[in-house]
């Protein structure tokens, strides 16, 4: 693990700044599960059925199958980022 030094006026705005993006992070993963959750609806099934059916082929190239893509994998993107974020100690 590295390390990184600062002053402690620094630590405080360093510390500030990733709880806002943590934050907004997490108001990123309610948007897109939002998201998920109608195309799962609409579609009745589920986004890793989604995701199998996609890879292989299944579903041709309609646009919507690209935004549930994105929405997928915009959830597990800030997902990723904030398990990064609460591993930083200080």
């Amino acid at each position: 693990m590295g390390k990184l030094a600062l002053k402690k006026e620094s630590l405080d705005l360093v510390k500030a700044g990733l709880e806002i993006e943590k934050n907004i992070l997490k108001l990123s993963v309610q948007k897109y599960q939002s998201q998920l959750r109608a195309f799962e609806k609409k579609h009745k099934l589920s986004s890793e059925e989604f995701i199998k059916k996609f890879k292989e082929g299944k579903l041709g190239d309609d646009e919507e199958w690209f935004d549930w893509l994105f929405a997928y994998k915009a959830v597990n993107h800030s997902k990723q980022k904030i398990s990064n974020i609460k591993e930083i100690a200080f």
